[in-house]
């Protein structure tokens, strides 16, 4: 069998997944594996050819697209494995491009302000301010908050409740259910309630909080940022600044509040306490050294007080010795 043919039929299987997922993997073997390894027999594929392979791909590709595109083809490869058609998996283990991390930007609660009352006063009281606040203040990915429905505001707990995610399939938004772990809910502030209370008074249950401005359909991300954002994050001296961005500024701004790692966590709905700590690593260790300052403060305390009282005794008489 042919490895095309093989990643074919291998993507046919993976019914486990999301329709947009499904559609970002089956493109991946249309695009980057079928044209240039499909027509060599499975069998037939060496671990030499693979690193070639993967090795053209970064002349077109970004590292981290080129991680993905191997990725893809080393799981079905894999698969082969385990089906006892080939002895092992020659995609496994390549030599990647090293990928350069990405500074994430951490906004302080001022320039949250800023950026919302930009926003604001860019949109003509559609609420995008508001939106901004969300963002910033709830951690909410950008499908999240596309799908947030008034019905999933308790203003009694003061609670906001993630049951479904927005996704584009086909050029369309298709409302989705997230992941287990995805699923959750997170207090939000009480000046951003007040605010949501009058945004949605005029709503009903089922109606989206946010929604396009032209078209009164689910707003997508991009059309947020091309309207308002981009300009707004410009103007008060944040270029190239992202709302997912936003995402991690609520971590931050969580953090500096003294949430700990769970809590931030089942804040953000990631699926482990070590997803957390691998995504802000940078971030918790800034906070080590304001916990080693109130460590300092308490500690110091105490030692200017043992030897305030050292200081009071009178000192001990040597002891003479003979010889």
């Amino acid at each position: 069998m042919s490895i095309g043919d093989w990643m074919n039929k291998w993507v046919e299987t993976r019914t486990d997944l999301r329709r947009s997922t499904f559609d970002r993997l089956e493109g991946v073997v249309r695009l980057h594996i079928v044209p240039t390894l499909g027509p060599i027999a499975i069998g037939d594929l060496t671990r030499f050819d693979a690193q070639l392979w993967a090795s053209k791909l970064t002349a077109t590709q970004s590292p981290g697209s080129v991680r993905k595109i191997v990725n893809v083809l080393s799981a079905g490869l894999q698969v082969a494995v385990d089906d006892g058609r080939i002895p092992a998996n020659p995609a496994s283990r390549l030599k990647m491009p090293r990928q350069s991390k990405r500074r994430k930007k951490f906004l302080t609660h001022q320039q949250v302000a800023e950026l919302a009352a930009t926003v604001d006063a860019r949109s003509a009281g559609e609420g995008y301010g508001l939106l901004v606040l969300v963002l910033a203040y709830t951690g909410l990915r950008w499908g999240e908050l596309a799908g947030l429905r008034v019905r999933d505001l308790d203003f009694v707990r003061g609670r906001l409740d993630v049951h479904t995610t927005m996704v584009e399939v086909d050029g369309y938004m298709e409302e989705s259910s997230p992941k287990d772990y995805e699923e959750r809910s997170i207090p939000v502030p009480e000046f951003i309630l007040e605010q949501l209370s009058i945004h949605v008074e005029d709503k009903t249950p089922a109606d989206h909080v946010f929604v396009s401005s032209k078209s009164g359909s689910v707003l997508r991300n991009r059309t947020f940022r091309r309207g308002w954002f981009n300009d707004a994050a410009e103007q008060i001296g944040i270029p190239g600044l992202t709302p997912h961005e936003l995402r991690h500024t609520c971590a931050s701004l969580a953090v500096s509040a003294g949430a700990n790692v769970k809590a931030l966590q089942r804040m953000l709905g990631h699926s482990s306490a070590k997803e957390t700590l691998d995504t802000y690593s940078d971030l918790i260790d800034e906070d080590l050294d304001s916990v080693a300052v109130a460590l300092n403060a308490t500690g110091a305390a105490l030692n200017v007080g043992k030897t305030g009282l050292d200081s009071a005794r009178p000192p001990e008489r040597a002891v003479k010795t003979g010889g």
